[in-house]
């Protein structure tokens, strides 16, 4: 006797086959929640006019005397002659020099920083010192030392800094060589740093935690990222102590690490990781990909409650946009920390990534290794890359609950025009197209003992609300 059923797919994010419902085993350039939606985009970074205007212009990248930008900062400085803060752009090429953009105002070109000149793209820090503004822009060939109504001016005999943090008056650095040393300056006084006196010096971790990779304030404490887990320094009087706080079995990437809302998250060779400066807990986040290479072409960063992740990952056989050539990256992950839904922009190499946070705007800029070294580019909505639409692309797991053959007959479609539904079963597959807006109907009969459900699209918007796919068992 044949009994009649039927297969709903309302949630699309799915990962792991909860509820009797499908599954969903691979997606991109879709985000998936009760509904399959389109992803986010990326476009040319604009900012407002000024802060009084309602209209965006583009960052004049084609300014700048370079063909690469190979880096970018944000600084905010206060000018005490205007009474007034300024927000800035540092953006660094490949002619190994330093630009400055000047946001909120009417001019939107690169102007060259006279007489800077670094050998890679700079770390920088900004913070006070005697009521004045400072920025710290190190490389690997020298330091410059910036002072808000002076000309920067270098510093050549310090380690080569790999990151910098500031906390309770105290500047503490990671170096690339001795990398098991942090450098300090209690009076900020960067010039110091590289010599020991009764203010500066190093502290030397040696333990099993290995080569150190990143430092950062987090809740008033400062964090050491390295190579096999996180050491913390403490200021007790007269006296800087280190404490081991979390051993890991595999390696921590270091560019992964970022502050996101009320915890710090990253990336070890097993999977992403939150740490909330007590414990660290790995995240239930099913990513449904293959991470390759993370170490050496990751790098993260976060805005509000988001957690952007540049990564290289292993998709299905095909190649689309950056993928067909040379790159490091070839995908974004995008998780929100508070209910820690996530989506996956495909095809972009990014570098870089850079949060501005300001009264006047939020958003969130992008560098980039390959296709688009020319650009700044920031994240939007509109699920294109620089006006390319992105393929979309989402794949159930089989649908069949036995290993019975089954009937398949008609497949409900409740989604937009355009949008090919393809039916993977017994090593074969049969597509349909949706022809309207709204309620799609396909009647067939197929037999098999397995079905998967496969969505693809190259249209700008391809959203699906509900599939359902009825058989008969026997």
């Amino acid at each position: 006797m044949r009994v009649k059923k039927k297969v709903d797919i309302e949630h699309f994010d799915n990962f792991n086959k909860r509820d009797g419902e499908a599954s969903c085993i691979e997606f991109y350039n879709y985000f998936p929640r009760r509904g399959l939606y389109n992803s986010l985009g990326i476009d040319n970074a604009k900012f407002p006019v000024a802060l009084d205007e309602n209209m965006d212009m583009e960052i004049d990248i084609s300014s700048g005397n370079f063909d690469e930008l190979k880096g970018v900062a944000y600084i905010k400085q206060y000018f005490p002659n205007s009474k007034s803060y300024e927000h800035r752009l540092l953006l660094y090429g490949n002619d190994k020099k330093v630009y400055l953009n000047q946001l909120f105002s009417y001019d939107f070109k690169l102007h060259y920083i006279f007489d800077i000149t670094l050998d890679s793209p700079p770390v920088t820090l900004a913070y006070k010192k005697n009521d004045q503004d400072v920025v710290l822009l190190t490389s690997t060939n020298k330091m410059y030392i910036w002072k808000v109504n002076y000309s920067p001016y270098a510093i050549t005999n310090v380690p080569i800094i790999t990151s910098m943090c500031m906390n309770e008056g105290v500047l503490y650095c990671t170096i690339r060589e001795p990398s098991f040393k942090i450098w300090y300056t209690e009076d900020l006084d960067a010039e110091r740093l590289g010599t020991p006196n009764r203010k500066s010096g190093y502290i030397t971790l040696a333990d099993e935690l290995g080569e150190s990779r990143k430092i950062l304030t987090f809740n008033e404490e400062v964090y050491v990222f390295r190579d096999y887990g996180i050491s913390k320094i403490t200021k007790s009087k007269n006296e800087l102590l280190v404490s081991q706080i979390y051993l890991s079995n595999t390696k921590l990437f270091s560019n992964t690490v970022s502050i996101c809302g009320n915890a710090i998250l990253f990336v070890t060779a097993d999977g992403l990781y939150t740490f909330n400066g007590v414990k660290v807990s790995k995240l239930s986040v099913n990513l449904n990909i293959e991470l390759i290479d993370t170490d050496n072409s990751s790098c993260a960063s976060s805005l509000g409650e988001k957690y952007y992740l540049a990564i290289r990952a292993k998709f299905d056989d095909e190649k689309i946009m950056c993928e067909e050539g040379e790159y490091k990256n070839n995908a974004l992950l995008i998780l929100d920390t508070i209910d820690y839904s996530y989506q996956i922009i495909r095809g972009v190499d990014i570098g870089g990534l850079l949060p501005i946070k300001t009264d006047i705007c939020e958003k969130m800029l992008l560098t980039f290794n390959s296709v688009h070294t020319d650009k700044l580019g920031e994240i939007c909505s509109s699920s294109t890359c620089f006006n390319t639409v992105l393929p979309k692309y989402w794949v159930s797991g089989d649908l069949c609950d036995c290993a019975n053959t089954k009937l398949f007959t008609r497949l409900i479609i409740k989604c937009e025009q355009g949008i090919k539904f393809n039916l993977l079963h017994s090593g074969k597959s049969t597509s349909f197209t949706t022809y309207q807006s709204g309620n799609n109907e396909f009647s067939f009969r197929i037999c098999s003992k397995d079905m998967r459900i496969e969505i693809e699209s190259n249209n700008l918007s391809a959203n699906v609300e509900k599939v359902t796919l009825e058989y008969y068992e026997y």
